[in-house]
């Protein structure tokens, strides 16, 4: 039996599944004999009233019960209309949806991303009946679009390789990334699980490249990230193949469409497919849709200057997770987005000379100001920021024949992907960019490098400015290609959503992209990795929170 808002007796129920979901009408008046009958609601006799407050009668006729129709309806939740036009008929407006495939588990978690993957086969490990649910035909989302970069800490890996930070270092350097407007408990507990959890998946299968790293990319400093085999579309089908082995119930091509919310707590989903639409009950709901880059809507209200952006993410990126929540009270926090840099809609990390944006350190927009602090250290979602408010969405990148990363500037000259000239105004006009501008803003910055002063526009430290006088000049643009969001719901220690007044909706959890700004604060990327630090690790917080593992 499909679990109603409100429980009442056999009579009764018998009653309310005959009227259906549509008007019901009502015959030609006859006398008829009744037998008077009580009404049983929850072990306790209750006496139903009409709409004018004064008692009505309950009767039994023909081997059926009567009870009046608006009373029992508001028990149970479901609205009744009268149509003066048509005194005798009575329409039930928002009948619960039933079907005889609903079903009870002890998780659903929708969405088979890093983090979904993460949570189903915790749960499943665990010895708990788990439903994952995926709106696409395939599992991955994003993470299987990302290079596979993940880090770790007290890891049989990172003690083999003497990569990575301790626990409590990874912990301190997460928190000053965030500068405060993290959930440090979070932090706390994403670090504490993965040492743990790093050594479940190496021991499943799942597979690091041992001579060969990155560095963070973010902003903190020192830290060796690892690798997976096959990037992160390998990481995904090895972490997929960790849920089947758990048996886990994986549904694709299967949409959750809303959350079911009865006596003050969330109860599992509504959930459509190509056969139609059916509720899945559980003591726990775990959202793992990842961002809303594709959702036009959420784009224009929380990242206007970045509405208009082509974006580098899976296709089921819609904000579903976040948009169901949101309707319970769950709020945003954090800003931005993670970022790599296109041409002309391509990922430039993955072209021939598409390098050369990330090593150029002067920039200017179209109307040839400089407008950031091209310093890597500095903040670099806040410059993304900065750069999709500038025309085009982009600022221009130049070096001069002096740099160090001259070689890698003429390969993107040979790709078509960079200008070279003798004359700065050659390469102004190449990109449409005010001429007279450029040379001032040219002029000016060269000035502060030969003074030995640190920029006093930027704060650009002296000894990373660089040179702009060694012709021949080039000439490139960085036009940021987001992949993944940065704000997000938010979130406490466990994964729990929040709600408006700041406390957890219960049974309900979200974990990886959709709670990013519980975990990075207002935008500053701390490490490559975060993000899928944020599903697989918090996959394991979440459902071990739910069964009292983890407290």
């Amino acid at each position: 039996m499909k679990q109603w808002k409100k429980r009442v007796s056999a009579m009764a129920l018998a009653l309310v599944m005959g009227l259906g979901t549509v008007a019901v009408a009502a015959g030609a008046e006859k006398t008829i004999s009744v037998t008077p009958m009580t009404l049983n609601i929850n072990g306790q006799e209750v006496i139903p009233t009409k709409s004018n407050g004064e008692a009505a009668e309950v009767f039994s006729y023909d081997g059926a019960t009567y009870v009046p129709l608006r009373y029992l309806s508001e028990l149970l939740g479901i609205q009744v209309e009268w149509d003066k036009a048509s005194p005798n008929t009575a329409k039930l407006v928002n009948v619960p949806v039933t079907s005889d495939r609903d079903m009870k588990v002890d998780f659903v978690v929708v969405g088979a991303g890093a983090g979904g993957l993460s949570a189903s086969a915790e749960a499943a490990r665990q010895g708990k009946s788990v439903i994952l649910l995926e709106k696409l035909a395939f599992a991955g989302g994003s993470s299987a679009l990302c290079e596979g970069y993940f880090w770790a800490n007290d890891s049989k890996l990172n003690a083999e390789t003497g990569k990575g930070f301790d626990t409590e270092t990874m912990k301190a350097a997460m928190k000053t990334a965030a500068g405060g407007k993290a959930v440090d408990s979070l932090i706390d507990n994403l670090c504490e699980v993965s040492g743990e959890v790093m050594d479940t998946l190496t021991d499943s299968g799942v597979v690091f490249l041992k001579d060969q790293f990155t560095g963070s990319g973010g902003a903190i400093s020192g830290l060796d990230v690892f690798i997976a085999e096959g990037a992160g579309n390998g990481f995904m089908k090895s972490m997929l193949k960790i849920a089947e082995d758990n048996k886990v119930d994986i549904r694709y091509e299967s949409k959750a469409t809303d959350l079911i919310y009865e006596d003050g707590q969330v109860k599992g989903v509504t959930v459509t497919d190509k056969n139609g639409s059916y509720n899945i009950y559980a003591d726990a709901t775990v959202l793992a849709t990842g961002g809303f880059l594709r959702n036009e809507e959420l784009m224009k209200e929380y990242a206007p200057d970045w509405a208009d952006t082509n974006v580098y993410c899976s296709a089921g990126s819609t904000g579903d997770g976040h948009e169901m929540a949101m309707k319970l009270g769950a709020h945003m926090i954090g800003d931005s987005f993670g970022c790599v840099w296109e041409f002309d809609g391509k990922n430039g990390y993955h072209m021939d000379g598409g390098m050369t944006p990330m090593v150029s350190f002067f920039r200017v927009n179209q109307e040839g100001k400089r407008v950031l602090n091209e310093y890597g250290g500095t903040n670099v979602n806040a410059n993304n920021n900065t750069t999709v408010q500038q025309t085009g969405n982009r600022v221009y990148c130049f070096m001069d024949s002096a740099s160090n990363y001259a070689g890698l500037a003429e390969q993107s000259v040979a790709a078509g992907l960079a200008y070279k000239a003798d004359t700065l105004e050659e390469l102004a006009d190449a990109y449409g960019i005010d001429k007279a501008a450029l040379l001032e803003t040219v002029n000016a910055y060269n000035k502060a490098k030969a003074s030995g002063k640190d920029d006093p526009d930027f704060g650009v430290p002296n000894a990373y400015m660089v040179s702009m006088t060694e012709v021949p000049f080039y000439a490139t643009y960085y036009q940021p290609f987001p992949t993944n969001c940065l704000a997000g719901l938010e979130a406490d220690e466990y994964c729990r959503l929040l709600d408006a007044d700041n406390k957890p909706i219960p049974g309900l959890y979200g974990v990886g992209e959709l709670i990013m700004g519980s975990v990075v604060g207002d935008g500053n990327y701390p490490s490559c990795g975060t993000c899928l630090a944020a599903g697989i690790y918090g996959g394991v917080v979440a459902v071990r929170h739910q069964l009292g593992i983890f407290q």
